[in-house]
């Protein structure tokens, strides 16, 4: 049997070297080195100060980022869907003070017309058991085009639903969705209004004043999942109904006391002169179901009756629940027995109003108390659902409750457009939204 013999390698030459050489090679003390070898101690030196020369290119990175950093809508798509109208460029939140649901990009037209979309034919008040076309106008505010935007629509039990999906009583319902593509905004096609694969066939069983949502979503500029319009350009939210004179309140009352908590608080609120841009932004420019809306005016400021100007409209009524049952506080007279008391200064508030505040009114109530509540309002017993209308007609004294009886209350009798918020909050669902309700006489 062969033997392999081994192959001599380089190492195998070097020699054997003694401690002393051993430790000189491994430069412990290298021979011709000049300077000390010891370790540096750590300690600073006397006077030493940090340098600044890192804190100052930091700054000035951050101040060239700042400078040169793109706005989002000029190198991507930029959706939105409009919370309001006009001059919504899609900055959140919004509320408060600006309600986040009377989006005017979300329409209905009776499904009996097949024809293509036609404003004069928008339903703004539909019916329980009938179909209706639904439409969403989307907007693309970036220079880069929008592929593959995707838009889809819900309806919502009405109410002040404010995007909570772990609230029972409002469950979104899908209508349905379009594909579709937007150009940048320089061009005409970066606005589009898309109708959805299916109709809204409402049940019988529903009221008709559900609450409509809405997104609109692409790969580059993606919704966030949340059916939240207050804090998401990509969802529009329409909670309105539109009366006219003869119409009756009774229904829509009963619905929103019914949603009352022991936690609530319900303002209600009349927009003013707000009115004419969202009847112009819903029912469009041509004759309508209401006629022109660009003829439709609120009373002049010196027609109101009821009520204490704020800085957003007119604040006219609180509702909570205290001990003795539901209580519904007149805001001027609340106001008034404020001032008198010396808790609030008429005269200080040149910027906001406490009313402005979604619970500006129920901590005056509170700071008053119970001994008060007489000559701010009337206490109603019984569901809420019963106690918002009759607190309503007891409170200002209405003939029935309908629209017109509401409305002259208000502002006196005359034709004009009235534009009535309740907005809610809930401290324990920590919920906040509102509904709103045009009467036009």
């Amino acid at each position: 049997m062969a033997t392999t013999r081994r192959r001599r390698l380089p190492n195998d030459e070097y020699p054997v070297l003694s401690p002393k050489e051993d430790q000189t090679q491994r430069g412990e003390d290298p021979p011709g080195s000049f300077g000390h070898v010891d370790r540096p101690s750590g300690d600073l030196k006397d006077g030493w100060r940090p340098s600044t020369v890192g804190r100052q290119a930091g700054r000035l990175i951050k101040e060239i980022g700042r400078e040169r950093r793109p706005r989002r809508e000029d190198v991507y798509p930029y959706l939105m869907i409009r919370a309001f109208s006009p001059g919504d460029r899609g900055a959140r939140p919004i509320w408060p003070p600006v309600p986040c649901w009377e989006s005017p990009d979300i329409a209905l037209i009776d499904a009996a017309w097949t024809g293509p979309f036609d404003p004069s034919r928008l339903v703004v008040n539909p019916t329980s058991g009938r179909r209706y076309r639904v439409f969403v106008r989307i907007w693309n505010l970036g220079l880069l085009p929008a592929i593959g935007v995707h838009v889809r629509a819900w309806f919502v039990n009405p109410g002040f639903f404010g995007g909570d999906p772990n609230n029972p009583a409002y469950q979104p319902q899908l209508i349905g969705g379009a594909m579709v593509n937007l150009t940048d905004r320089t061009r005409p096609g970066a606005s589009a209004v898309v109708e959805l694969d299916h109709t809204w066939d409402i049940p019988s069983t529903l009221t008709g004043h559900e609450c409509l949502m809405a997104t609109v979503s692409c790969p580059l500029d993606q919704w966030s999942g949340a059916l939240d319009a207050n804090h998401d350009r990509h969802v529009g939210q329409r909670n309105l109904t539109i009366l006219a004179g003869a119409d009756d309140t009774s229904e829509l009352f009963q619905i929103f006391g019914g949603l009352l908590t022991r936690h609530s608080t319900m303002q209600l609120m009349h927009g003013g002169a707000a009115v004419t841009p969202l009847l112009r932004g819903v029912l469009g420019t041509t004759k309508g179901e209401f006629g022109p809306a660009s003829r439709l005016r609120a009373p002049s400021a010196k027609a109101y009756r009821l009520g204490i100007a704020t800085g957003h409209g007119r604040h006219l009524l609180t509702m909570l629940r205290v001990k003795q049952g539901w209580l519904v506080a007149d805001s001027a007279r609340l106001w008034k027995v404020a001032v008198d008391r010396g808790l609030v200064d008429e005269q200080v508030h040149k910027g906001e109003h406490p009313f402005d505040t979604p619970l500006g009114a129920r901590e005056l109530i509170e700071r008053l108390g119970p001994e008060f509540y007489d000559a701010i309002g009337v206490i109603i017993d019984g569901p809420g659902d019963v106690a918002l209308a009759k607190g309503v007609a007891a409170l200002w004294n209405l003939p029935g409750m309908r629209a017109a009886d509401l409305a002259a209350a208000i502002a006196g009798e005359g034709r004009g457009a009235h534009l009535l918020r309740l907005t809610h909050v809930d401290g324990e669902r920590q919920e906040s939204g509102g509904y709103s309700v045009a009467i036009v006489i």
